[in-house]
C-alpha cells in the first residue's frame, strides 16, 4: 500500500481502511449523544444497572430515604422490631427460652419490659442468682443473693477453689485451675494451730482479691452483710481444717484494724457444711482471746442477727459461769477483765439469767448464783461443744497495745434506774456469789 503526502487523504491501517473509518468511536459517541443519554430512563433499565452485589448506585438512591449501615441494609432489613415478640404466644416462647438458658423470665407480657441487671461491682444483681456453689467436694445451696458479676450470676452453679477462693463458671475451668493452683492455704500469717485446726490472719490491704472473694462467698449465707469490695480497713481471721491436701476453708470472722467503738468482731460466717461442729463459738472465743491480748474489752458489732445473738449469749453465759464457779465473790469489772467482755455485755447476761438482785442501798446490786445449776450447765456445754481455744498456742502480736487493761466505755444512763444499774459495774462494789 502506497503512502501519501500530508496534504493527501489519511494513511490507511493494516486492514486497508483509513484511520477513523471504523464508524463512530466511543469518544465521538459520548460527544454526540452526551452524558444524559447513557442514563437509563425506564425501570427495567434501572434494574439492569444494579451493581453486582445487588445494591443500586448511589446516584439512583432517594436522598430523603434513611441510610442504614452505610447503605448496606434496606429499611426492612434494619428494622429490629421484627425480632420483638408481638403476641402472647410469642412472649411465652420467649420466656421459656430464657428460663431454659438460666435467665430470669420477663416480668410483663406483650408491650412490657423486663428488669435490667446492673453490672456495677457492689450493687445487688437483679434477675440472676447463684443457686449452689461447688467448694472442694461439697455442693452447698446458697441462702441469699451475692453480688457476683453478671456473667457469673447467670449460672446456677458456681465453682469456687477451696484454697484461693477464686470463682469460675464451668467445671472444665475449675478442674484445670485445681490442677495448677499453687495455693494450699490462705494468704497471710498462721497465728494459731491446735491439732487439725489452724487460724490465718489475712490483711485486707495486702491480699485484697482474696478478701473480696471471701466477702462475696460470705454474703451467700449472711443476710445483713453489706461489705464486699472495701476490705482494706479490715483484718480477716480464716479458720481452716488441715489435711494432707492442704488447709481447707471452714469459716472466718473479720474485725476493724482500728475501731472507735472497741468492736472485736464485725462479721462471722461458718460454712453450712461445717456447722454443728462448734466452729462458731470457737471463732467467738478466739475474738475475745485477741481482745484480752490487746488489753481492751471488746464486743461484737451491733446490731446482732437472731442467730448471732443466740450464739453470743451462749458463749457469754459459759464464759461467766466458768469464773463464777471458782470464786466466792467478784466484781463486774473483774469479770470484764478476765473474760474480755464489756460491762454492758456482762450485766445483760447476768440480768437475763436472773442473777442480779437489787439491794436496799441505792445503786447496789448483789449477784446470786446457784452453784449446782452453774455446774450442771457447764457439764452440758462441755459435752455439747468440747472444742476450746488454747491461749498458749496463739502466736500473735496486736497492731495497737493498750496497757493497763482498759474497759470500753458504755453509754451514759439517761434516768435514775439506769444510773442504779450502772452502779453495779463499779469496781469497788463486791458481788457475793
Amino acid at each position: 500500500m502506497t503512502k501519501t503526502d500530508a496534504s493527501g487523504p489519511p494513511r490507511g491501517n493494516k486492514r486497508g481502511r483509513p484511520r477513523g473509518s471504523r464508524g463512530v468511536g466511543r469518544g465521538a459517541r459520548r460527544a454526540t449523544l452526551g452524558g444524559d443519554a447513557l442514563r437509563p430512563t425506564s425501570e427495567a433499565a434501572k434494574r439492569r444497572r444494579k451493581t453486582a452485589d445487588g445494591k443500586q448506585p448511589l446516584a439512583q438512591l432517594d436522598a430523603s430515604a434513611p441510610v442504614f449501615f452505610n447503605r448496606r441494609l434496606t429499611g426492612m432489613q434494619a428494622d429490629s422490631q421484627r425480632f420483638v415478640p408481638q403476641s402472647e404466644a410469642e412472649w411465652q416462647r420467649f420466656d421459656a427460652a430464657r428460663a431454659a438458658a438460666g435467665e430470669q423470665p420477663s416480668a410483663t407480657a406483650a408491650g412490657g419490659s423486663a428488669a435490667s441487671s446492673p453490672s456495677t461491682p457492689g450493687a445487688p444483681t437483679l434477675g440472676y442468682q447463684v443457686k449452689r456453689i461447688r467448694l472442694g467436694t461439697c455442693e452447698i445451696d446458697s441462702w441469699y443473693v451475692s453480688p457476683y458479676p453478671d456473667e457469673y450470676s447467670r449460672h446456677p452453679l458456681l465453682y469456687i477453689c477451696e484454697f484461693c477462693l477464686k470463682y469460675m463458671k464451668s467445671e472444665y475451668t475449675y478442674t484445670r485451675h485445681c490442677a495448677k493452683c499453687p495455693a494450699k492455704h490462705p494468704p497471710g500469717d498462721e497465728i494459731y494451730r491446735d491439732g487439725d485446726l489452724a487460724v490465718f490472719e489475712v490483711d485486707g490491704r495486702k491480699n485484697k482479691v482474696y478478701c473480696q472473694n471471701l466477702c462475696l462467698m460470705g454474703k451467700m449465707f449472711l443476710d445483713t452483710k453489706t461489705l464486699y469490695y472495701d476490705v482494706e480497713p479490715f483484718l480477716f481471721y480464716v479458720l481452716c481444717e488441715y489435711s494432707t491436701q492442704g488447709y481447707t476453708f471452714a469459716g472466718y470472722f473479720s474485725k476493724e484494724k482500728r475501731s472507735a467503738q472497741a468492736y472485736n468482731l464485725s462479721c462471722i460466717m461458718v460454712l453450712p457444711s461445717r456447722q454443728r461442729e462448734g466452729y462458731g463459738k470457737l471463732l467467738i472465743e478466739f475474738s475475745y482471746l485477741l481482745s484480752r491480748k490487746e488489753g481492751v474489752a471488746g464486743s461484737p458489732e451491733k446490731p446482732l442477727s437472731d442467730f448471732g445473738l443466740l450464739s453470743y449469749r451462749s458463749y457469754w453465759r459459759r464464759a461467766l459461769y466458768e469464773i463464777l464457779v471458782t470464786v466466792p465473790s467478784i466484781s463486774i469489772a473483774e469479770l470484764s477483765r478476765r473474760t474480755g467482755m464489756t460491762i454492758d455485755d456482762v450485766v445483760s447476761t447476768l440480768q437475763t439469767d436472773g442473777m442480779l438482785q437489787r439491794t436496799g442501798r441505792l445503786g447496789a446490786y448483789r449477784l446470786v448464783a446457784d452453784r449446782e445449776r452453774v455446774a450442771a450447765y457447764l457439764a452440758r456445754a462441755q459435752e455439747k461443744n468440747p472444742r476450746r481455744v488454747d491461749a498458749k498456742k496463739l502466736t500473735w502480736a496486736p497492731f495497737l497495745t493498750k496497757s493497763p487493761f482498759v474497759v470500753a466505755p458504755s453509754a451514759a444512763p439517761e434516768d435514775e434506774e439506769e444510773q442504779e444499774e450502772a452502779g453495779a459495774g463499779d469496781s469497788a462494789s463486791e458481788l457475793s456469789v
